[in-house]
This record gives C-alpha cells, structure tokens and sequence, in this order.
C-alpha cells in the first residue's frame, strides 16, 4: 500500500513537470524504456540497489551513461529516487505514470469480454459509441470468454458493466432461491 502510494506522489509530480515543460510525450516514452530496462536486467537494479556501491558511483554512472540519453524530467527523478534511496519504486512509479499519463492525454482503456470473438465491425462500433459516451479515445482490447454463454462484459475505467447471459442466469438463480412460495 505504501509503494502504491509513494508510486502515485511521484508519478503525478513527474506528470506536473511534464505538462509544464510540454514534453509529455518523451518523459512517458523514456520512463517506459528505463523501467523495461529494470524489470528486464536484474544487473542494473542490483547496481542501484546495492548498498556496498556508493551514491558517488552511482551517480557519476547515471551522468556518464544515461543523462546524455534521457530527457531531463526522468534524469531528474532517477536523481532523487537514487538520493532518497528509493529505487525499488521505479517500475510501480513508471505505471502510475503510465496511467495518469493516459489519463492526461484523454485515453482510456476498455476490457470486452465476449463468449465468441467480436467481428472488427462490432469492435470499431462499440469503440465509437464508447468514445462518443466518455468524451475521451477509448482503447478497447478484446478478450474472448466461452464461460459468458452469450452477451457482452465490459470494463472500463475502474467500472463493469456484465450483460452476460452466465450473470443473468445467475441473478435468476438467487431470486429463485430467495423467493418464498
């Protein structure tokens, strides 16, 4: 809870600085890249990480290697992560932003869950009223699930809407079950 907390401080701090600088674009793309770098290469995080290595090392290693390739928004959270010895939030800081950066552009992500796959006819029409609806750019991946019989669930932002024909079953299920005769 507490790394999901400070992930989100940051990561929202990181969004300010970059709506401000208006480089939004390339401090998302180099915090996506630097965060692969540390969820990919178990070396550099131990580099980071590492007690027995100094700050002065780590440092120097981050101004010879990595400034010149970074722009100066996640240069200078790298910087602050390293002095607050805060390494080990990158990748949940990096998601957050990833979020919050989406969010900022007007994108949002959409789940439909269908019991047979949706035709790219269907898709582009739901992904049109769901743009027309949010006012934002809906994003919808699809997911097929024969466990639904039939009908359409839908998650989008935090939210679901199950017009499934196995949740129906199953709210009719209950009542039956609650019902007194």
């Amino acid at each position: 809870m507490i790394s999901a907390v400070l992930a989100r401080r940051y990561a929202r701090a990181l969004l300010d600085l970059s709506q401000r600088r208006k480089d939004l674009k390339e401090t998302h793309q180099d915090l996506e890249s630097v965060a692969r770098i540390f969820e990919r290469d178990p070396r550099v995080r131990r580099l980071f990480e590492a007690p027995n290595i100094s700050r002065a090392e780590k440092e120097s290693f981050l101004e010879k290697r990595w400034k010149p390739k970074l722009n100066k928004n996640v240069y200078g959270l790298m910087m602050v992560l390293l002095r607050r010895r805060r390494y080990d939030h990158l990748v949940a800081i990096a998601a957050e932003f990833h979020k919050l950066a989406e969010e900022a552009q007007g994108i949002a992500r959409a789940v439909v869950r269908t019991a047979v796959a949706m035709s790219d006819r269907q898709a582009d029409a739901l992904t049109r009223a769901l743009n027309r609806r949010t006012g934002m750019k809906v994003t919808l991946s699809r997911e097929v699930d024969p466990a639904l019989i039939g009908g359409v669930a839908l998650s989008l932002d935090h939210k679901v809407i199950d017009g499934s024909l196995a949740t129906e079953l199953w709210r009719i299920r209950r009542k039956l079950r609650e019902a007194r005769i």
